[in-house]
């Protein structure tokens, strides 16, 4: 009689642990199809970039030269770096795969790498002033989305951090005795 327990005790645990693998299976399913979900709602909320920074988006590599210094040959394979990495972020952030402030940190930097193409001061400058009406642009779109709840105030923060650090670069570049 004991033998009998013993194996049909055994046999309900198999079901039980059966049972269990399924439903453990089930609750996964269910996780992936939820944040599957979600991702699909976000993606189809993803906030829209303004026309200046989608020009930024959409533009071209720097020509590489043979005969450019090797510093300036350098400084070029950097803004292409940054511009590639630019147009693979926004792929992301247009599927809902990544958020703005991912795109916020990568303008920066493509930003910065285009500043620093120039030795020229007057060139510095003209490329700062142009980062700046982009940003501009750009915090007056994400304000709007900060608005609408589509964006957040800790995005259009950083924002307008980055965009005060050109400000400062900007008047230094106009101003080089004031440092």
């Amino acid at each position: 009689m004991r033998d009998k327990l013993r194996l049909l005790g055994k046999y309900s645990n198999a079901m039980y642990g059966t049972r269990f693998r399924l439903g453990g299976s089930c609750v996964l399913a269910i996780i992936l199809v939820v944040g599957s979900l979600q991702a699909n709602v976000y993606a189809q909320r993803a906030a829209k970039l303004s026309p200046k920074v989608m020009e930024v988006i959409n533009g071209p590599l720097l020509e590489l030269k043979d005969d450019d210094p090797p510093l300036l040959h350098l400084k070029k394979e950097r803004f292409n770096a940054a511009l590639k990495e630019v147009k693979a972020r926004y792929d992301l952030y247009d599927r809902g795969l990544t958020r703005i402030p991912e795109l916020i940190d990568v303008g920066e930097r493509l930003f910065a790498a285009e500043a620093d193409l120039y030795d020229d001061p007057e060139k510095k400058a003209e490329a700062l002033q142009r980062q700046l009406d982009i940003y501009t642009e750009a915090e007056t779109n994400l304000a709007k989305q900060v608005k609408e709840g589509m964006a957040t105030q800790a995005d259009l923060e950083r924002l307008r951090y980055d965009k005060l650090s050109v400000q400062i670069n900007l008047f230094k570049a106009k101003n080089p005795s004031t440092r």
